[in-house]
């Protein structure tokens, strides 16, 4: 089991933990979209991080909202043993957020602009970009969109850097090593070290990652117990754990995990 106070940034505990931190929000993704963003807006009564570890389906996505009232949902991912089906995960990730817009009463001509990121320490599609960007263009005339707005992107922390910004290239360059080389990056892993010197923090994690290992040894009917593989997901997306430990913990085969992992 990580130490949290070994976490990095890489780490979607901490991830998540600095990415509250609206001006680090705020900057970080003005270097993967590479335009200025003038604020940020978390969910109406979005809860706090404990109260999500402790609720149904626990969600460790960072999601918020722009000022012209685009959404962006990112996710750290350091297994590349689910690259196969990152594709089908944006696409889920892009109904619940369309979903969630229809149940407001909007019209489908007023659903907003979305960006879907994961910020990946491996390459996801093995052509050594450091950033692939997918949106819906005519097979037969790729000038042709078919401009619904929705827009994926896959960072790529091992990726070859002569195709993105200086920032962007840091910025990635940080995640893949722990090491800051300029200013915000050094803002980063002051709050990764502020959140790990938290013993608040501390207690929350451990008290995290023990509702894993006792959902393990007792079995609790196979894992199934409601929250338990939400759990276990959650760990092997950090990397915490590996994809069989989640997957006994959970007490389900590998290839059901991968199918629990890919709709939630």
């Amino acid at each position: 089991m990580l130490d949290f106070r070994n976490a990095a940034i890489s780490n979607t505990f901490m991830f998540r933990l600095v990415m509250e931190k609206p001006e680090l929000c705020k900057q970080l993704l003005e270097r993967v979209l590479g335009v200025k963003i003038k604020e940020i807006i978390y969910p109406e009564g979005e809860k706090s991080l404990e109260a999500q570890l402790t609720s149904k389906g626990i969600r460790l996505d960072i999601y918020v909202t722009l000022a012209d009232s685009t959404v962006i949902d990112v996710e750290m991912q350091v297994n590349d043993s689910v690259k196969d089906y990152l594709g089908k995960r944006t696409r889920y990730y892009q109904s619940v957020l369309d979903n969630d817009a229809l149940k407001k009463g909007e019209l489908y001509s007023r659903l907003r602009k979305t960006y879907i990121i994961f910020i990946c320490t491996f390459d996801p599609f093995e052509v050594n970009l450091a950033k692939y960007t997918f949106s819906s263009r005519c097979h037969e005339n790729s000038e042709l969109s078919l401009n619904d707005e929705v827009y994926k992107i896959f960072l790529n922390t091992q990726g070859d850097r002569h195709r993105i910004s200086q920032e962007l290239s840091n910025l990635l360059d940080y995640i893949a090593s722990n090491e800051p080389n300029d200013d915000f990056t050094r803002s980063l892993q002051k709050e990764v070290e502020l959140q790990r010197d938290d013993d608040g923090k501390r207690a929350l994690y451990m008290t995290y990652t023990q509702t894993l290992l006792e959902a393990e040894d007792r079995g609790l009917n196979k894992g199934r117990e409601e929250g338990k593989l939400e759990i276990a997901i959650d760990l092997f997306r950090q990397g915490a754990i590996t994809e069989e430990v989640a997957a006994n913990a959970a007490g389900i085969s590998v290839e059901e995990l991968r199918k629990a992992i890919l709709v939630s």
